[in-house]
């Protein structure tokens, strides 16, 4: 089991169900694109950022010509999986990158602007596929003839866009720049549909392509949407989750159980010291010390210790499992040599091989 976790994306919009308040033609077509020989420059970084290092935009092919232009396409090994699925894919391969996050190897904070309402915005590419979607109904404000002013907040719902937060920084990486992340909460998950406790609805443009199979679906009426836990919402994934005692007093850490993975295995797992809506899940699988991925979250130092299996008994014949494990068998196994005050059972080894059927 790999607990998946939840990194801000700065190229992920939410989409802006926004009726009744148009501020543009959405049939217009766009101010800017290539209609001259003038190139722009960026800053040089001080480091290297998610698309790795600073390079020429110029020097690739283009892309994105028939609606703003500003973008090129950058090969598909140079996007990382966690931004792919926020780009155009290229004709002939790669993706179709704003210039300014190619310039600067994606280590770029996208200018403030004035949006719908008067609402604090930022300026993004319109070559993004959700700006495109939205590009008749956003202003352009003080942005680029190629950009439109994205607002923080959805002046419908109150519900932040999570555009404001799509910056990285050679300090600390997306979004506050530190890790685990300190300061007020990247997105309040009180503004969001609750799903299960402890947890709320990430529209899906907010969450990462690799993790969207990793996270439950919501119910109607936010189908568009994952239910994701609010540490991960709170901070864009960047915290450490709390240390417990898990099973048979093996180190782990406390996640939600609306990760299906945990939800999945909620009869195995202790309580331990965690929140109500949280399991403890060990840093190693007891039973064959392979590492669970739980105690790798962000920027979790890691285990302090190593995997530890769960004790023997009946003189190494059967080792000693949780009594949630053994399910109805759990009356018909003895507490043999097992330690005490751990609700463990001696079951028989050859009950716990792969594919074993009573």
């Amino acid at each position: 089991m790999r607990p998946a976790l939840l990194a801000a994306s700065f190229v992920s919009i939410v989409s802006l169900a926004i009726t009744g308040c148009q501020v543009g033609d959405p049939n217009a077509s766009p101010n800017g694109g290539d209609d001259d020989d003038e190139r722009e420059t960026w800053p040089a970084p001080a480091c290297d950022g998610p698309l790795g290092a600073a390079r020429d935009p110029y020097a690739l092919t283009e892309c994105c010509t028939d609606f703003v232009g500003g973008a090129h396409c950058v090969p598909s090994d140079d996007v990382p999986g966690i931004l792919q699925g926020r780009f155009a894919e290229c004709a002939g391969g790669g993706y179709c990158v704003p210039d300014p996050l190619i310039a600067t190897g994606g280590v770029y904070t996208p200018p403030s602007c004035t949006s719908l309402q008067g609402a604090e915005g930022v300026c993004l590419s319109g070559c993004i596929p959700e700006v495109t979607d939205y590009w008749g109904i956003l202003p352009q404000d003080t942005c680029d003839d190629d950009e439109r002013c994205v607002p923080c907040v959805n002046p419908l719902d109150g519900m932040t866009t999570g555009a404001c937060e799509l910056k990285y920084t050679c300090e600390g990486g997306f979004g506050s720049g530190t890790c685990p992340h300190t300061g007020p909460d990247l997105v309040d998950p009180t503004t969001l549909p609750a799903c299960e406790p402890g947890a709320h609805c990430l529209p899906t443009m907010l969450v990462p392509a690799d993790m969207l199979e990793r996270l439950a679906d919501c119910p109607a009426p936010n189908t568009a949407s994952k239910c994701v836990p609010d540490d991960f919402i709170r901070t864009g994934g960047n915290f450490v989750p709390p240390t417990c005692d898990s099973v048979a007093g093996a180190e782990g850490r406390c996640l939600s159980k609306a990760l299906p993975e945990v939800e999945s295995q909620a009869a195995l797992l202790p309580q331990s010291t965690c929140a109500a809506d949280q399991l403890c899940v060990p840093c190693f699988n007891p039973l064959d010390q392979s590492d669970t991925g739980a105690c790798h979250l962000a920027c979790d130092p890691g285990p302090a210790e190593g995997p530890t299996g769960l004790p023997a008994c009946c003189s190494g014949r059967g080792t000693c499992v949780p009594r949630s494990a053994a399910g109805a068998n759990a009356d018909r196994l003895g507490v043999d040599e097992c330690p005490e005050g751990q609700d463990l059972l001696c079951a028989p080894n050859v009950f716990l091989g792969p594919g074993f059927q009573p």
